[in-house]
């Protein structure tokens, strides 16, 4: 995605307690509805943080009005969540310099909202990059081991609606065991980005758990009706590190 850096996107981050994939799947679309979203992460919780569930994200884009100023544009792109959830602007904070950039976020603690929490709201100038590097925990929300194969899928999806390619790609997601998905959308098609945590089977090798979970991805990719844009496969939790060719 282009992500120009006059651009503001502001994230807000929801958990829901159900292991109910479609469930946290709704709630994505419902945010995606209710703030025009371009970009959702949909991602189970790490049992290592003593949670279950899954954690929900969506990105809305704001662009700045000519002469404003940084702070003045983060907070009008802030607004509209502020306004809808009923939180004090006054917990909006303004972080950074000219020289690092700046962001906004709102730091008042757990908001409750009919059937999630949002835990967190953040407006930054050019978003993030859907590649970054992420942790990704075990579909089965068994603890993760160092062993573990992590897969990297990227697919074009043959919609330019945000909550109709969460649709097309849950068949995917389940297939793959993903655990974190995310799509995005710009001009055209969506762009989605899947990602699994396999255990090693028992005796397994590195080198022959890559191979297996290879064999395996590719065996279930080939019955998908999408254009499959990448497959990695490491023992790292770096997948987003490699721009895929």
């Amino acid at each position: 995605m282009d992500f120009r850096e006059t651009r503001v996107v502001t994230r807000l981050s929801a958990s829901i307690e159900t292991d109910d994939f479609a469930a946290a799947a709704g709630l994505g679309e419902r945010l995606i509805g209710e703030f025009e979203a371009t970009e959702v992460e949909i991602c189970r919780a790490d049992p290592v943080d003593g949670r279950r569930g899954f954690s929900v994200s969506v990105g809305y884009r704001t662009l700045p009005s000519d002469g404003e100023e940084p702070a003045d544009t983060l907070h009008r792109a802030a607004v509209p969540a502020l306004f809808h959830f009923g939180l004090n602007a006054a917990f909006f904070e303004i972080h950074g310099t000219p020289e690092t950039g700046h962001y906004g976020s709102y730091e008042a603690g757990d908001t409750q909202v009919d059937g999630f929490t949002l835990y967190s709201l953040m407006a930054t100038f050019g978003g993030t990059d859907p590649r970054e590097p992420a942790y990704v925990p075990r579909h089965d929300f068994t603890p993760r081991a160092d062993t573990d194969v992590i897969s990297r899928v990227h697919l074009y999806v043959p919609t330019d609606d945000l909550r109709a390619a969460i649709r097309l790609c849950g068949a995917t997601a389940t297939d793959l065991s993903a655990s974190l998905i995310r799509v995005s959308t710009d001009t055209g098609p969506c762009e989605a980005v899947l990602l699994s945590a396999f255990p090693a089977a028992a005796g397994e090798t590195g080198a022959e758990a890559l191979n297996r979970v290879e064999g395996e991805l590719n065996g279930r990719l080939s019955q998908v009706g999408m254009s499959v844009r990448a497959i990695h496969t490491g023992l790292e939790d770096d997948p987003f590190s490699t721009e895929p060719g």
